[in-house]
């Protein structure tokens, strides 16, 4: 990136066993992508996300990922913590999903049925963390509602 206006950075984890680098690239310059532009109104980035894991039984792998933002400059550190915020809330929703609708234990194979699932789960999760009417964890909401009609209609019309 020789004369290009751009940031780096940096960060080591090792926990786990294993060792995690992850180096993000930020660049500010997007002119170069021509009428790419026009389909991205506010296109002020591009990032690039380099993670190399290497686990102490010797094995390694690295992993690239691009991805454009409408974040004007080249705070590379700024950048890599809103890149990893985002994953923690999406890892936090798959984490809900699976703890509360074991949705990694589902075998649904044929057709859409899958992600048609999955979207009916995220809706429930969604009912279930909106409704403060009773203290219990999704779990016992999901009992709840199954048990109870008057609750499962007051889930479903507020």
């Amino acid at each position: 990136m020789k004369d290009v206006s751009h940031g780096v950075h940096e960060e080591f984890d090792a926990d786990h066993g294993r060792l995690d680098t992850r180096k993000v690239w930020v660049m500010d310059e997007v002119h170069w992508l021509g009428d790419l532009c026009q389909q991205w109104p506010g296109l002020a980035g591009v990032i690039a996300v380099e993670r190399k894991r290497e686990v102490l039984a010797g094995k390694s792998s690295v992993e690239r990922h691009y991805f454009i933002s409408s974040v004007a400059g080249t705070d590379a550190r700024a950048m890599a913590a809103a890149i990893r915020g985002h994953w923690a809330i999406e890892n936090k929703l798959h984490w809900q999903l699976d703890v509360s609708f074991r949705e990694d234990e589902r075998r649904i194979r044929k057709g859409y049925g899958a992600e048609n699932y999955s979207r009916l789960c995220r809706l429930t999760l969604n009912l279930l963390k909106r409704d403060r009417s009773i203290k219990n964890g999704i779990h016992g909401k999901r009992l709840k509602a199954g048990w109870d009609e008057h609750y499962l209609l007051r889930l479903l019309t507020t």
